[in-house]
């Protein structure tokens, strides 16, 4: 250590300077890497009429009793909701659900579940982009929740909207899966008839042999088969297209305004 005033070397634990006699004066100094640094993240939201703390689905608050009637904070579910339904493309539609990031505070996360599911239930064409967005959310509500009131209901209402969209994923399957069972069972029993009958006909040796009649009746159930199988290829295929078109025209009149 050295005296600021003359620079001289000063001795440790002197207190004045042996070169000039000026009294030597301690700077502590903290090092930076000893400083505690508090970082925040997130938004902390206060009574506006005491400044106290607000916790998540707070309508009033505990210290005051002030009544909160609004929010001047920008609602992210809110602004979602309306965008989706500005949004005529079923394409664009699946993008945004898609790409929509679930929010973090309680509140936020309560409001899109509801959201989420009452789309599920009802949006059809954007079916599969809810169901993803649901189950998301539900395991963020599980873990942002934790065992409180909030999630034993949503708790329930996922598992009742899950086997509801079980049933209706089951009936539409049943719906088109009939029609191929049908037309397979057919065709592949009138198939087996033909060829059975034929080759007994031909050992038996007689022209005019009952088999004969049993092969070629087969034969014409087994095109019978053969058009409920394409019946039913059409009439998938023609659903499709239909919402293919639907999506075109909507395209084509967002492009226009």
């Amino acid at each position: 250590m050295f005296c600021n005033n003359c620079g001289n070397q000063i001795s440790e634990g002197s207190k004045f300077c042996s070169g000039c006699g000026k009294q030597v004066v301690i700077i502590n100094q903290q090092s930076s890497e000893n400083k505690r640094i508090k970082l925040f993240e997130g938004k902390i939201y206060k009574c506006p009429n005491c400044g106290a703390h607000l916790n998540a689905f707070e309508h009033k608050c505990k210290d005051c009793g002030y009544e909160l009637r609004g929010s001047n904070l920008d609602n992210v579910v809110k602004d979602f909701a309306d965008k989706i339904g500005s949004t005529k493309s079923i394409e664009k539609k699946n993008e945004l659900i898609s790409n929509f990031y679930i929010p973090n505070t309680k509140e936020d996360i309560y409001e899109f579940f509801i959201l989420a599911v009452s789309n599920l239930t009802t949006d059809s064409k954007c079916e599969e982009a809810w169901k993803a967005k649901v189950d998301q959310t539900y395991h963020k509500a599980k873990i942002s929740f934790g065992n409180t009131f909030e999630f034993e209901y949503i708790d329930k209402l996922y598992k009742k909207t899950m086997n509801q969209y079980r049933s209706k994923t089951f009936k539409r399957f049943m719906n088109n899966a009939w029609r191929y069972l049908i037309g397979s069972v057919v065709t592949v029993v009138s198939l087996v008839l033909m060829i059975w009958g034929g080759f007994k006909g031909s050992e038996s040796g007689d022209g005019d042999s009952p088999y004969y009649m049993l092969s070629t009746i087969s034969m014409t159930i087994f095109m019978l088969g053969i058009s409920i199988l394409y019946w039913a290829t059409q009439k998938k295929d023609k659903s499709k297209s239909k919402v293919k078109n639907t999506e075109n025209e909507e395209d084509e009149e967002e492009d226009e305004e």
